[in-house]
């Protein structure tokens, strides 16, 4: 017979393997073998976990299955797909009870798997429970809300990134991280460019926009990608920055600029916004790390290793304190007087997977989860002290122009959403995959806090401890 390994046993020794052949035998250690669960309880990576929930299924290690199965949903709660993996184990053992508490689980957080003819549940798929979990994931897939069709932008390769709007001129402005441009948006969708990306900014992609009305200025995160049309590898590379423009004029007024890139590190700024004293944050998504422009100052005030990326900002109303968005890991606060990060509590039927953008407004975070299943726009409202979401209310979700959501940004409670972000159609050297398959770019506009009868009453949740 032959003998399958127990996987964290192969796990321990596996760092060891390299130097088998040029070391000598080692002594037999007489200290107790960890447990199969403490072993897979020190890794860190999903990644190595999900490899190891493959090999495990393969060898039929059923304890180093379940153990990385769990070990990855503690790491990470807020991926559903990652708990409809483990119902997969628990109905392959005919373990009903179980696997019909989690999938309750994830229908009630919102999800909308379509799990019919899926052979991976054959053996739970035969009860009445079975028939009520697949209807109430199909009800969530069900379009809800009231958004309409605000702006259709012409057919053209432009990559509209990021939104912001200008109460100045009561007008919604654009950027292209294609053109490097900034348009203001009239009529049905007709783009009069603002700022245009030149060798006086020194611009690149746009991919965020940050409006100070107070103070006359409009701000750009901008990147030296490759999919930015004037892209010069040899000079550009890994280069991002801020910059500062005249809100009325588009006139350029001053940029603040990365370092150049260090062992080949880019940085990458794709996110800004505006606090009420006229501090610019930024956030450079790919290295984890928070920018900000004060007095006339560029400086980095905070690296967060622990986070997965930086999808989103925003920053409270009394700029107190920043909110910062990762698709994986949810949301985090920072209190800006003392940058001491702290978590967002969140009531256990609330996932906040695949969150792309992030508004304050009146006391509540307004998220958009494009990475999100069904993909939806939800308002939070926070405790007074910004660190707990005591009552949720769904805007919209499954609306059929949905694609791959975009930016979204605020005029007072209407929200604007990019509904159709064109990146997919580009591949990683930026270059465009098919003029054929490029849609006209669709902006919805919808009630960041709707009331009855246009949505449910929203239930308040009790304090998560």
């Amino acid at each position: 017979m032959k003998y399958i390994f127990p996987l964290a046993t192969l796990l321990a020794v596996l760092p060891c393997l390299a130097q088998a052949q040029t070391s000598a035998p080692a002594p037999a250690s007489t200290a107790p073998q960890e447990s199969v669960e403490a072993e897979v309880a020190k890794i860190r990576d999903p990644a190595v976990l999900t490899r190891l929930v493959a090999h495990a299924r393969q060898s039929g290690d059923k304890e180093a299955e379940t153990a990385a199965l769990d070990r990855r949903i503690a790491l990470r709660p807020h991926i559903g797909a990652y708990k409809l993996d483990k119902v997969v184990t628990l109905a392959r053992e005919d373990r009903k009870s179980e696997a019909y508490t989690l999938l309750i689980e994830l229908q009630n957080t919102g999800y909308a798997f379509d799990l019919r003819d899926d052979e991976r549940f054959e053996n739970i798929a035969s009860t009445q429970v079975w028939g009520y979990i697949l209807s109430n994931f199909e009800a969530n897939r069900e379009p809800y809300g009231s958004a309409t069709l605000a702006y259709t932008l012409p057919r053209e390769d432009l990559l509209a990134e990021s939104l912001a709007f200008d109460p100045t001129r009561k007008q919604l402005l654009v950027g292209s991280a294609r053109d490097g441009k900034v348009f203001v948006v009239s009529g049905e969708g007709k783009l009069s460019p603002l700022v245009s990306a030149d060798e006086k900014n020194g611009m690149w992609a746009v991919f965020d926009l940050a409006v100070d009305a107070k103070r006359g200025f409009l701000w750009v995160a901008s990147t030296a990608a490759p999919h930015f049309k004037n892209y010069d590898a040899e000079k550009d590379f890994g280069r991002a920055g801020i910059f500062q423009f005249d809100l009325k004029t588009g006139k350029f007024i001053k940029h603040f600029l990365s370092p150049p890139a260090q062992g080949g590190q880019p940085f990458f700024l794709t996110s800004v916004v505006v606090g009420p004293d006229g501090a610019v944050y930024a956030a450079d998504g790919v290295n984890r790390a928070l920018y900000q422009v004060r007095d006339g100052q560029f400086r980095r005030i905070l690296h967060l290793p622990m986070l997965t990326a930086m999808s989103a900002l925003t920053v409270s109303d009394d700029g107190k304190r920043l909110y910062v968005a990762d698709p994986q890991l949810g949301i985090i606060g920072l209190e800006l007087s003392t940058l001491k990060p702290f978590d967002v509590r969140v009531p256990t039927k609330l996932s906040l997977e695949g969150i792309s953008s992030l508004n304050w407004h009146e006391g509540a975070l307004v998220i958009v989860q494009a990475g999100m299943n069904p993909k939806r726009v939800m308002r939070l409202e926070l405790s007074p002290e910004g660190n707990t979401i005591v009552k949720l209310m769904p805007i919209e979700s499954s609306n059929p122009h949905f694609g791959t959501l975009g930016s979204a940004t605020l005029d007072g409670s209407t929200l604007y959403l990019v509904a159709n972000e064109q990146k997919d159609n580009y591949d990683r050297f930026g270059l465009l995959r098919s003029k054929d398959k490029l849609e006209a770019t669709k902006i919805l506009r919808m009630d960041a806090d709707p009331t009855p009868p246009e949505a449910p009453q929203a239930v308040p949740m009790a304090p998560v401890n």
